[in-house]
């Protein structure tokens, strides 16, 4: 901890072309030939030097098995032949989905779902899993593939919703045709406020989070410590808590350059600070002094005060589980553990042997900081591959009679977005929070109480994001896609720049995405190779 540089990854750890070799055949193909068709550089996206060297070995993760699902047929001894109702099958509509997670329990919810669904609609429905990091490299190999084909239906975080809608991969007029049927009132207003192109909605918005700052709170009290919603009080607890003796960090972060929360983590405290990415007008902003302050405030913290090492996500959960760390940031998905409710993670502190609720007990949470907060959302969107019938009445099917059977998975990170039906116009959004969570009879309010729960299901849409509220969407898309952020924080934590350099990278990386750039870039070469 507190070194002057950090490890710089050896060649033996860099994994510029892995293939997951445990892809179907058809995917496995359509992979390689786009590798082999960008010669085969970092994972499809043409490295810089650096980033090469500050990317870590990680294994690519795979999609899962299809799961297919064929409507109900008619069998031989009821209605024909054999041959005919293979027939029959055969010309039914199919419905291939995608859905960024990979648990068992999603994959029972998404069979229930999709079983229902049959028994009413006639098609023959393909459902597979996929990993969040992998989807939109498969989304593009798909675009670009004569042999693999996009979905009909993706479930996707918002962040590609807008690029995805402006290059027509997604189906604009089918999602605003199932907004309509469903009921435009009934959803988040500002969650479909965001994602608008040429006055339709690009796709209808599922369910969603705010981003989490998760401390200590016994800590906190024994050390006289302000509640860290500010970045003041932030570094002074981090300092405080800091015990390299007793391998204690202050404040620990996800900072692997392979990991979208990496990028996620520094835009949260990016906004925090006043610093936006881009205005309605398409100027980059990152040379505003909000924004080298934010990444001083990033570098500062991070670097005084975390492991040493890229951390994970995995990594920094387990150190406040371990109680190794007073400070993390988290989506809610942690808030079960913390209560000791799931059995796969159980809290490890000290205090936790005799109580497996501590943490639950003596953690703080807070949803703002500065007073700024950040939402991630998730989107249902139908491709310009579907069927547009059929996709449609999925989309009603999944906002209607599928939908508690998805929010009740996971449901600390599902805050519905469609708020209610025409009928009980906040039935889901009132109840979330108070059902059972962890397969245990406890729901979050009877964990964390009301008040926390309200400050959860609340302003999501409206929360701080980079590029979204300016209608900056497809940049964002951009940016995610590639990682920008993610790899180029990596690079400064581990001694390529200084906070100074390091933005002027980000500011070139970032007007490379944006064609003829119209404002003056003052600088605009960059000195790595």
């Amino acid at each position: 901890m507190n070194n002057s540089a950090r490890p710089i990854p050896t060649a033996a750890q860099k994994r510029p072309c892995a293939i997951p070799l445990s892809l179907p055949y058809h995917l496995l193909l359509a992979l390689l030939l786009l590798l082999l068709a960008s010669g085969c550089q970092a994972q499809l996206t043409p490295p810089r030097a650096a980033t090469q060297a500050a990317q870590t070995a990680a294994p690519l993760p795979t999609a899962q098995p299809p799961l297919i699902l064929p409507a109900p047929t008619p069998t031989p001894g009821s209605s024909g032949s054999a041959p005919a109702a293979v027939a029959a099958a055969a010309a039914l509509p199919s419905l291939t989905i995608w859905v960024n997670e990979t648990s068992a329990a999603h994959l029972a919810a998404l069979n229930e779902m999709i079983a229902g669904f049959v028994a009413v609609y006639p098609a023959t429905v393909e459902l597979r899993l996929v990993d969040p990091a992998l989807l939109p490299k498969l989304v593009e190999t798909a675009v670009i593939s004569a042999t693999y084909n996009l979905p009909d239906i993706i479930i996707h975080p918002a962040a590609y919703t807008m690029g995805w809608a402006e290059r027509g991969i997604l189906d604009v007029a089918a999602a605003e045709t199932a907004v309509n049927a469903i009921g435009r009132s009934t959803f988040d207003p500002d969650a479909l406020a965001l994602v608008q192109l040429n006055g339709q909605t690009a796709a209808l918005p599922s369910d969603g989070y705010l981003q989490l700052l998760i401390y200590r709170q016994d800590w906190f009290t024994e050390g006289n410590l302000a509640p860290p919603s500010t970045f003041s009080a932030m570094l002074t607890a981090a300092a405080a808590l800091f015990n390299r003796d007793n391998l204690v960090s202050g404040f620990v972060v996800p900072t692997e350059s392979n990991l979208i929360s990496t990028q996620q983590v520094f835009e949260y405290l990016a906004v925090a600070n006043g610093c936006q990415l881009i205005d309605e007008d398409g100027r980059v902003l990152l040379r505003e002094p909000a924004c080298q302050e934010a990444l001083d405030f990033y570098f500062e913290i991070i670097h005084n005060y975390s492991p040493s090492g890229v951390q994970t996500d995995t990594s920094t959960r387990n150190a406040y589980l371990s109680g190794r760390t007073g400070l993390i940031m988290s989506p809610p998905h942690i808030l079960p553990q913390l209560a000791g409710l799931d059995t796969a993670v159980p809290p490890t502190c000290a205090e936790c042997a005799t109580n497996p609720a501590y943490l639950a007990q003596n953690s703080g949470i807070l949803t703002q900081i500065n007073g700024a907060d950040y939402g991630h959302l998730t989107y249902l969107g139908i491709t310009n591959k579907a069927d547009r019938e059929t996709a449609v009445a999925f989309a009603q099917f999944w906002f209607n009679d599928g939908y508690e059977t998805w929010l009740r998975v996971e449901s600390e990170r599902k805050v519905p977005l469609r708020w209610g039906t025409a009928e009980a116009t906040r039935r889901f959004i009132d109840a979330w929070g108070t059902q059972p969570i962890a397969n245990s009879s406890q729901s979050l309010q009877d964990i964390y109480g009301a008040a926390l729960v309200a400050q959860l299901r609340s302003r999501i849409a409206t929360s701080d994001r980079w590029g979204l509220p300016q209608g900056q969407g497809a940049l964002m898309t951009d940016l995610y896609e590639n990682l920008t952020f993610s790899i180029v924080l990596q690079e400064m934590l581990s001694g390529y720049f200084n906070t100074t350099k390091t933005l002027e990278e980000a500011y070139i990386r970032v007007i490379d995405f944006l064609p003829n750039y119209p404002y003056d870039q003052e600088s605009e070469t960059s000195d790595t190779p």
